[in-house]
């Protein structure tokens, strides 16, 4: 007997009717989402779920958190005026289960010889502020300065 397909058996109807409707309400929601965000912050954010017009949604840090709560209230108008009636969004931190894996590697500069020593001359030349400490610590850890 020749195996069936595991989306004929779902889709057959019975007991997994309602979690597949699910299923294809989020992915549809996911999409919406994916088209709604700049480019930069659609890999760090993913639908968890939506039930009584409540939308919420995973970030996979703080920082694009903070930006989803910012782009909340557009995002709701949005997937409404789109497909479902958003009554309000939620957005959640929750770090490992994002697609940050697919996103671009974050970049490091490449800083010449020259650089690095124009660099520490214009540290020692500096009065002591925030931005001394900072230029300090990136030195420091460039091995120009002893640790």
């Amino acid at each position: 007997m020749p195996a069936l397909k595991i989306n004929r058996y779902l889709a057959a109807g019975g007991d997994f009717q309602p979690i597949m409707e699910k299923a294809r309400e989020l992915e549809a929601l996911s999409r919406l989402l994916d088209g709604f965000l700049p480019p930069e912050l659609a890999p760090l954010a993913r639908v968890a779920n939506f039930k009584e017009g409540k939308l919420v949604i995973h970030a996979a840090n703080g920082p694009a958190a903070a930006k989803l709560k910012l782009l909340s209230e557009s995002l709701g108008v949005f997937i409404t005026k789109q497909r479902s009636q958003v009554n309000s969004v939620s957005v959640r931190v929750q770090p490992g289960g994002d697609r940050v894996a697919d996103a671009a590697p974050q970049k490091q500069a490449l800083i010449s010889q020259a650089a690095l020593k124009e660099l520490g001359a214009l540290y020692i030349r500096l009065p002591d502020s925030p931005f001394r400490k900072s230029l300090k610590l990136m030195l420091e850890r460039r091995g120009v300065l002893p640790g």
